[in-house]
């Protein structure tokens, strides 16, 4: 076992200072304590009677700078399942990124390509099309239901058990799962022990750095255990035996961190843009007091920023609303203390959520189409990382005299 994890499990846990999940030192240093909030990942019934709210403290560790949750409430995990975007952006995406590994590896019908945390078939189906073994690898069944699925939380035993009955991997992907891993180690030691001798294992996480420079404190949530860097990531790879040899910032989501992984000694060569992310990462070091120690004002700024725009609008009679029913949207709301005193509705395009209510808000959730029937004077773009996506959905409602808005890292109009 990993000296850091023997240090994880064995150090003694305090209700002020618990122990860093990465390295065990205790942690000291406060990102942000957003106080009692409602659970955000989930939407809730009209007839909801309680809403229980749990502690979410951001803490740092200045051993490792990891920064984490302190305290994940039982109730909080599993994430939900996860709707992603099925644009045609991300689509092509993943479409060249399957061409580009099929070549680089020469993945053949021989070959194998796991992802873990599979939900739609996004990633996955190019591979399929092209002939290449595949295997989604989760807690909840896939959505597509052509992609072979084994129904697990994934550690070394679930490796371990996937090694036996399909063999090593020649490419594993595990796109926006690490947050909601409570053992990294654990984790990056399964992967390395399935991951055949050339094969890469490919990250995508939101990037912390992204997630501080622009104040991005909707994206905190119960549920993430972990918020993730590529210093950490290097360190978590290092100690399974894996070698990170490329990584890529990239604008989905508010901002996301890809990186490339292989075995220690993998052909793969370091690539020119893993140098740039460890440099960026470390001018930010540089300057800790300024993007550490002041988000906590930085956020304060926002929060009081949203909270005088939604008061001078209700003030002049303006009708607001906002749009989307997502994680990063009901923490914003909630962080912000935001209710149906000042939102009308919140529509979305699921039909899933109607007539169920936002939680902690209370805010009702109504089809989109109601909001062309009665167009709001204000719309508020709650996922505003994919507003280049939804604004041109929403002309109708522009061309009828709605307002549109996105709130972070400012609210500005779109």
């Amino acid at each position: 076992m990993d000296t850091a994890a023997q240090a994880l499990r064995s150090w003694p846990q305090t209700a002020t200072e618990p122990a860093c999940r990465l390295c065990g030192a205790r942690l000291h240093r406060t990102l942000i304590d957003l106080g009692d909030l409602p659970l955000a990942n989930r939407t809730e019934a009209a007839d909801t009677a309680n809403h229980p709210s749990y502690r979410l403290h951001i803490r740092m560790c200045d051993d490792c700078t990891l920064v984490q949750t302190a305290d994940v409430p039982v109730a909080a995990a599993p994430p939900e399942p996860h709707r992603p975007a099925r644009s045609t952006i991300y689509l092509n995406r993943a479409r060249h990124d399957a061409e580009t590994m099929r070549k680089r590896l020469r993945l053949d019908a021989e070959s194998l390509v796991i992802e873990i945390g599979a939900s739609d078939g996004t990633v996955l189906h190019p591979f399929q099309a092209a002939g290449i073994p595949i295997l989604g690898i989760g807690p909840v069944p896939n959505a597509a239901t052509d992609i072979p699925t084994r129904i697990a939380f994934f550690d070394t035993e679930t490796a371990m058990e996937v090694a036996v009955r399909h063999g090593c991997a020649d490419l594993v992907y595990a796109n926006n799962v690490l947050p909601f891993v409570p053992d990294l180690f654990d984790f990056a030691a399964g992967v390395a022990s399935i991951l055949r001798p050339n094969g890469i294992f490919s990250v995508q996480v939101p990037h912390l750095l992204s997630l501080l420079q622009a104040t991005q404190f909707d994206a905190f949530r119960h549920d993430a255990y972990s918020y993730l860097s590529l210093r950490v990531l290097e360190h978590v790879s290092r100690s399974v035996g894996l070698r990170v040899f490329d990584a890529e910032r990239l604008p989905d989501h508010g901002g996301t961190l890809r990186v490339h992984a292989c075995h220690v000694d993998g052909p793969h060569a370091a690539r020119p843009s893993l140098k740039s992310v460890r440099q960026a990462e470390g001018f930010a070091e540089l300057d800790r007091r300024d993007i550490y120690s002041g988000f906590s004002a930085r956020f304060a700024a926002a929060q009081s920023e949203f909270r005088d725009f939604l008061q001078i609008r209700c003030a002049a009679g303006r009708r607001v609303a906002v749009y989307g029913t997502a994680t990063r949207g009901n923490m914003l709301l909630n962080c912000c203390g935001i209710t149906t005193r000042e939102i009308a509705c919140a529509a979305d395009p699921d039909p899933a959520v109607h007539g169920r209510l936002l939680p902690g808000s209370q805010v009702p959730i109504v089809p989109l189409q109601t909001l062309m029937t009665a167009p709001p004077d204000d719309l508020i773009i709650l996922p505003w990382p994919d507003a280049a996506e939804i604004v041109p959905e929403l002309t109708p409602l522009r061309q009828l005299g709605t307002h549109l808005w996105i709130p972070i890292p400012r609210i500005v109009r779109v």
